[in-house]
């Protein structure tokens, strides 16, 4: 019982441990090349960004908070029920304690694993719609439309991640903050870095002025061409993902058959029966 106790708390803090993503490297040095730096007083501009929005969640602080706990003790009252059974020793409810910290640490970990989950399904989707958001941002303002109302136009013809988002600023615009002021916190709320870009873009655009048209024509190509990259990578990890178990079993296969007749051979000129 204690070793089957011990390489579970052990795969729990495995998986704790390796949740923990770290930052990247444009991440780490993103911050210093924003147009403009986040306010460290106003919530929605902190960098560190919030799991429930990444995850697409309207949850709040206390309200997630509360639903870590509600599945960390569905997780206890799990390992309760099955220690009933006393599975792994002997004697009346002497696994219920380690059962009960087990589930409950499953059900904890378990909420992290699907938000993570569900956060890196958001940013795929994000990263595929940049492309398009680029280019129909640059037809409406060759149009000679303003940046307010091409995001406008976008969200009410257009569904998904980069819609939300784009709402969210649209939001924040309705409340009375500036445009430039709701673009970056947008910047430091997406899904998906490369997204901030966008956001930044807009915000710079919109103080300054510029060839915006050109320069979103340019960017939406940037996109493309990193989208490409990702797919090619995400190519050859699927090739050795599906090749490598065949090569790993058919390599000693092949080598057993070569060196057979050779062992054979040497075996027979010693001597040996």
């Amino acid at each position: 019982m204690r070793l089957a106790a011990a390489f579970l708390l052990a795969a729990g803090v495995f998986l704790t441990v390796r949740s923990a993503r770290e930052a990247s490297l444009a991440e780490r040095i993103g911050r210093y090349l924003r147009p403009e730096p986040p306010n460290e007083g106003d919530p929605g501009a902190d960098p560190r960004r919030s799991p429930t929005v990444e995850a697409g969640l309207d949850w709040s602080r206390p309200e997630y908070i509360v639903r870590r706990v509600i599945a960390g003790a569905t997780g206890a009252l799990i390992g309760i029920l099955l220690a009933q059974g006393d599975l792994f020793v002997e004697g009346p409810g002497r696994s219920v304690l380690p059962l009960a910290a087990l589930g409950a640490v499953a059900g904890w970990l378990g909420l992290g694993m699907w938000m993570s989950t569900r956060k890196e399904r958001r940013a795929r989707r994000l990263r595929f719609e940049l492309p398009v958001v680029a280019d129909a941002l640059a037809l409406h303002v060759l149009a000679g439309e303003s940046v307010v109302t091409a995001l406008e136009r976008y969200a009410r013809g257009s569904t998904g991640v980069a819609t939300d988002e784009i709402q969210f600023v649209l939001d924040e615009i309705g409340d009375g903050r500036g445009v430039a002021e709701a673009l970056q916190r947008t910047t430091h709320r997406t899904v998906d870095p490369e997204a901030g870009r966008l956001y930044a873009l807009l915000a710079h655009a919109h103080d300054t002025g510029g060839h915006l048209a050109e320069a979103l024509t340019d960017l939406g190509t940037d996109y493309r061409s990193a989208l490409a990259r990702d797919l090619t990578a995400e190519g050859g990890r699927r090739a050795l993902a599906t090749y490598g178990p065949v090569l790993a079993l058919m390599v000693p296969v092949t080598l057993l058959f070569l060196l057979y007749p050779t062992l054979v051979g040497l075996r027979s000129l010693a001597g040996d029966p």
